[in-house]
């Protein structure tokens, strides 16, 4: 009589991928749960605090609405960016013919 252990050793040679996704996920979660925490403090702030790091009250209350699979620092950080870069500056075109005299009228 003869006993296989290879089905047994196919199936343990998956288990390790199979855990490392599920830390995987467990941390995603968890990851999710603290980061929506962290919005639930910034939501704690007066309109002056909020104002101090580049945020509104309705960037964090947006954020908030979000379904919980959504990271809710992520959009807050796009915000906060899209509001503290300055302006960008002016384009001036100056033609000039190939001898360098300037062009006169407008360009296209």
């Amino acid at each position: 009589m003869t006993i296989s252990f290879a089905p047994l050793f196919g199936v343990l040679a998956l288990a390790p991928g199979y855990g490392r996704k599920a830390a995987q996920i467990v941390a995603r979660i968890v990851t999710l749960w603290i980061n929506r925490r962290a919005a639930y403090r910034l939501a704690e702030l007066d309109d002056r605090g909020l104002k101090d790091i580049g945020l509104t009250r309705s960037d964090v209350e947006g954020v908030l609405d979000l379904p919980f699979r959504h990271d809710p620092t992520i959009p807050l950080v796009h915000r906060r960016r899209a509001r503290r870069q300055p302006a960008p500056p002016a384009v001036t075109v100056r033609l000039a013919a190939r001898d360098g005299r300037a062009v006169e009228g407008r360009g296209v």
